[in-house]
């Protein structure tokens, strides 16, 4: 997982890719799904294209730089931050699982805390996965160090 003898030119083509996927998962798909949901869920922040805007510039910012320094120890906190990143998004977009859809002549409230609890865990245990990850990797590879250092 972590190798830092990735080529350059490998790196600038991941983090152009990561640029192009996250602009438009982050960016151009929640904010046309919040002007489809202006008027039926007030609720959400999807409605308000500031948040997305921020939020996506985030996203991009993290995932670049996670790409772009993969295999590196720099890229542990890219990751991580992203993984933290997509909780807090997830929480803040359903409003910690508790929505209210209307219409005209129709309102009907949605609670589903336990549901977004359950979709909240697995971005925080990537958050918490990367860093320890790294560190069995350098354990290791420490290892590897003084084995083969060490005389026969």
């Amino acid at each position: 997982m972590y190798n830092p003898n990735v080529p350059t030119r490998k790196r600038i083509t991941s983090a152009i890719w990561a640029l192009l996927l996250n602009a438009i998962l982050w960016i151009v798909i929640p904010y046309y799904i919040g002007v489809l949901l202006v008027g039926r869920v007030p609720g959400t922040p999807l409605t308000i294209p500031t948040f997305v805007y921020e939020f996506g510039i985030l996203f991009i910012i993290l995932d670049v730089g996670a790409a772009f320094f993969q295999g590196m120890a720099i890229a542990v906190p890219f990751i991580s931050g992203a993984a933290l990143l997509s909780a807090v998004y997830l929480w803040l977009v359903t409003n910690g699982g508790a929505l209210s859809v209307s219409s005209p002549g129709l309102s009907v409230g949605l609670g589903f805390q336990l549901l977004v609890y359950v979709l909240v865990l697995p971005s925080i245990w990537a958050a918490l996965r990367a860093p320890i990850s790294y560190l069995i990797w350098r354990r290791a590879i420490r290892a590897q160090t003084a084995f083969a250092v060490s005389p026969a």
